[in-house]
């Protein structure tokens, strides 16, 4: 996944996305079971039509594993976390 996409965030921007992605989806996902991350990747949002006041945005996308409450079992599942920055230099998730 990184290598399709240049990177574009300052490296500690990209950790901390990558760590609240994360922990973001694993929330999302507390209803599956044996979920794993395979890939991830956060990178400046460009495509985001939402007016944040000049706030930069990022996006998180993630491929993932597990199953779900009837018990399917998939993997390569897709996923994207979005976020803005706030004038303090963090991140908050965006619906």
């Amino acid at each position: 996944m990184d290598d399709a996409s240049r990177q574009d965030l300052a490296l500690v921007d990209e950790e901390l996305l990558l760590r609240q992605g994360r922990a973001a989806w694993l929330v999302e996902t507390a209803e599956y079971t044996q979920v794993r991350i395979q890939a991830a990747t956060a990178r400046r949002d460009t495509a985001s039509s939402t007016d944040t006041g000049g706030r930069a945005q990022a996006v998180v996308r993630l491929v993932w594993a597990g199953a779900d409450p009837s018990g399917t079992f998939l993997d390569g599942r897709m996923a994207a976390v979005h976020f803005t920055q706030n004038g303090d230099g963090s991140w908050n998730r965006t619906p």
